[in-house]
């Protein structure tokens, strides 16, 4: 039997900006961009030779596929992204898939993209393959449209390939990606993250919001100059490392976004984010598309213990431990 090619790759947090990546959103609002951190939770894609068919395989889910053609997998939702990742790489040998995340299900933090870049990774490796790095994100949101059936943007695929914060400049014409290594420790004392409990749609509630900003809704329009706005204090703030001018900068944006739509927040979101500030954090605001999922949390470092006790006690949710993530993409061959 043929050695397992292994590729993991990081989630992501998203500080602001998100839903402008989705074009033509950022070019009718110039000035754009997208900030997100890269964490240690990372999903993972194992990929080898097999004698015979395509076996999609998750042992979390005790879930197992075996097909003639990656075609048979698109109509399976547990199998549909390597399906439509084995016809985006025209692979017509034989593969075995297997496929795990430490990523909450739906969680607002990006698990499908990261799982859709390693699984990309770990394919092109077995077949010997080799891209440039824009190549692959256009592959990979290529992938992940397919199957939402929805637009996809391109934040989400930045931290998964290369760690690190990300401020992405959506310009005309191209992105102007902006990478950092940061500090571990100093984010540590500011960053909270908290999981709702509740299952979040990205691709639904995006979609919402794109709909109604190209049906020229005014309101919609305004909040997401808001956003932008918001967005560009965020990526300057970071490139300081000025952990309180992003506070205000997190907080700017999620009053902005809340207002976007009515399946932006919800109860549990909003009892997070008062708990939060209550506690004395600068802000708080749901991660993705919101509806449900994680909220990131920044605070003064002498408060984050404080809110963290505060937010252990929900019932239904539970604190994430996390930490970021310099480390992107890695590759390694196993037994």
């Amino acid at each position: 039997m043929s050695q397992w090619i292994e590729v993991t790759a990081p989630a992501r947090v998203d500080l602001a900006g998100g839903t402008l990546d989705l074009w033509p959103l950022n070019v009718l609002h110039p000035g754009s961009v997208t900030v997100n951190l890269a964490v240690d939770l990372r999903a993972r894609c194992r990929v080898r030779a097999a004698a015979r068919g395509f076996r999609v395989t998750v042992p979390g889910l005790g879930y197992e596929r075996m097909v003639d053609s990656p075609r048979d997998l698109l109509a399976d939702p547990r199998a549909a992204l390597a399906g439509a990742a084995l016809e985006a790489l025209g692979v017509t040998e034989p593969r075995e898939i297997e496929l795990s995340s430490d990523v909450p299900y739906s969680s607002g933090l990006g698990g499908s993209s990261a799982l859709t870049v390693a699984m990309v990774a770990a394919l092109r490796a077995s077949l010997d393959r080799r891209s440039e790095d824009s190549a692959r994100v256009e592959l990979v949101r290529d992938i992940e449209t397919r199957v939402l059936g929805k637009p996809a943007g391109i934040q989400d695929y930045y931290p998964p390939m290369f760690g690190g914060l990300h401020s992405l400049e959506l310009l005309p014409g191209h992105v102007a990606p902006l990478r950092r290594d940061v500090d571990t420790a100093a984010w540590l004392r500011h960053l909270t993250l908290f999981d709702t409990g509740a299952a979040h749609s990205s691709g639904m509630n995006n979609w919402e919001i794109f709909r109604a900003r190209m049906e020229g809704d005014r309101a919609v329009a305004a909040r997401l100059d808001e956003i932008r706005d918001a967005a560009r204090e965020m990526a300057d703030a970071a490139a300081r490392a000025d952990f309180g001018a992003m506070g205000r900068a997190l907080a700017a944006e999620w009053e902005a976004r809340r207002r976007l739509a009515p399946v932006v927040s919800s109860p549990a979101i909003e009892r997070v984010v008062q708990t939060a500030v209550s506690a004395g954090a600068w802000a708080g605001k749901a991660c993705g598309a919101g509806g449900g999922g994680c909220v990131v949390i920044l605070a003064p470092p002498e408060k984050t213990p404080l809110i963290r006790k505060a937010l252990g006690g929900f019932s239904g949710g539970k604190l994430l431990l996390v930490a970021p993530e310099n480390r992107g993409l890695e590759v390694r061959t196993v037994p």
